[in-house]
């Protein structure tokens, strides 16, 4: 894989997606939206799998991977996960993305940084994120939602119901 991914395989907040997808057998199909140089599109056991992302980004085996701009696109899936990705958005436009996520899938996975911080890194809009806010930007109580500690830094990760 790349270097990106090499430097963030091992990370908590991925294992713990990939522990609530490989529980969600009934669903038939994945999008990961933001997907950039990680393999998360690749996680549980999908008939389909997408991974979108707004900039190029590697192929991955056995997976559709589409450089688009998730809002402008029409895909729907059982499951959608967006991982960090929220957080580089204006809350406007943070909320109608979401609202896309929740209309196009039967169960969304969310994360962004937890108490990260403002300034801390360049590109988020959102930090500090905390359980309240999080809750305010995405406009629905979450079905589960937890706090994954990588080193110092924390990561909120959630799971909604979606709409279809």
């Amino acid at each position: 894989m790349n270097e990106y991914w090499e430097q963030r395989k091992d990370l908590n907040y991925y294992k713990q997606v990939n522990r609530w997808l490989q529980e969600l057998t009934e669903y038939k199909s994945l999008i990961d939206v933001g997907s950039a140089d990680t393999p998360v599109a690749t996680f549980g056991e999908f008939e389909s799998r997408t991974a979108i992302n707004y900039l190029p980004f590697p192929q991955l085996g056995g997976v559709t991977c589409i450089q688009a701009d998730w809002m402008e696109t029409d895909l729907k899936a059982d499951v959608i996960t967006c991982l960090q990705v929220l957080e580089h958005f204006e809350a406007d436009y943070l909320k109608r993305f979401v609202e896309k996520i929740f209309r196009s899938s039967r169960v969304a996975i969310l994360s962004v940084p937890y108490l990260w911080p403002e300034g801390a890194c360049e590109g988020h809009k959102q930090d500090p994120v905390n359980i309240q806010k999080f809750l305010q930007l995405t406009g629905r109580e979450p079905e589960r939602i937890t706090i994954v500690k990588d080193g110092t830094r924390e990561r909120l990760v959630s799971l909604f119901k979606g709409d279809l």
